[in-house]
């Protein structure tokens, strides 16, 4: 119910009193009526179905969102999944392609597909998984970043500090209106970037940046105390 009321409000669909409050006491800001923010921070613990939602979201951008009027001739809208490896990254991408291959609509759209990556190009969508590496999305055309555990990425004394990481990513999101990054995590440390942005934007009324916080079982109540 909670991730229903979090997707709605990202995606500006019309929510009812108790989502709105729901809203309110996870991202500790007035809900805020907009098409869609640029950037979604999320802190969730662990089993709260960060990766299960990342999927719905991937899905719905790939398959609902007409990104080919943002594109030139023979380019193609990236979706890229990241995580702190990619045997991580995968369980979103399998869940995706679980989505795909089980909804008749879905699939009968799908093109391509390798371990790695699912290839729509009747909506010239590529949904790929990526490395830790700030070099790795360069040259990509970014319509959405799905960071999954990002508080786990390293932080300092590495190649790939998470900060070069999240950097290299928006100019790909530059021209594409209505282009989102997404990063969810359970908690870690008092250090990184999504620490940084939650110590910034949680609890203001940014109108590009949204921050929230929740246990793991308000976000899956299946989970035993």
């Amino acid at each position: 119910v909670n991730w229903l009321a979090f997707l709605k409000h990202v995606f500006g669909f019309p929510c009812s009193p108790n989502e709105l409050r729901t809203i309110l006491k996870f991202t500790g800001r007035l809900p805020t009526i907009r098409a869609q923010f640029r950037e979604i921070w999320l802190v969730i613990g662990r089993r709260g179905g960060n990766s299960f939602n990342f999927a719905l979201i991937a899905v719905f951008l790939a398959f609902f969102v007409d990104w080919r009027r943002y594109l030139v001739p023979g380019e193609f809208g990236t979706i890229i999944l990241i995580a702190q490896d990619r045997k991580q990254a995968r369980v979103i991408l399998r869940y995706i392609k679980g989505l795909v291959d089980n909804i008749p609509f879905f699939k009968e759209k799908k093109s391509r597909e390798t371990q790695w990556s699912l290839e729509i190009v009747s909506r010239r969508i590529s949904i790929e998984i990526h490395t830790t590496s700030f070099r790795a999305t360069r040259g990509y055309t970014i319509v959405a970043a799905l960071l999954d555990e990002i508080a786990f990425w390293s932080s300092e004394d590495t190649a790939n500090p998470d900060d070069e990481i999240v950097n290299a990513i928006r100019p790909g999101m530059a021209t594409v209106p209505g282009a989102m990054l997404l990063a969810a995590s359970s908690p870690y440390a008092k250090r990184g970037v999504l620490y940084d942005t939650f110590r910034d934007y949680f609890g203001k009324s940014d109108p590009e940046v949204m921050v929230g916080q929740a246990d793991t079982r308000a976000m899956n109540p299946k989970v035993p105390q």
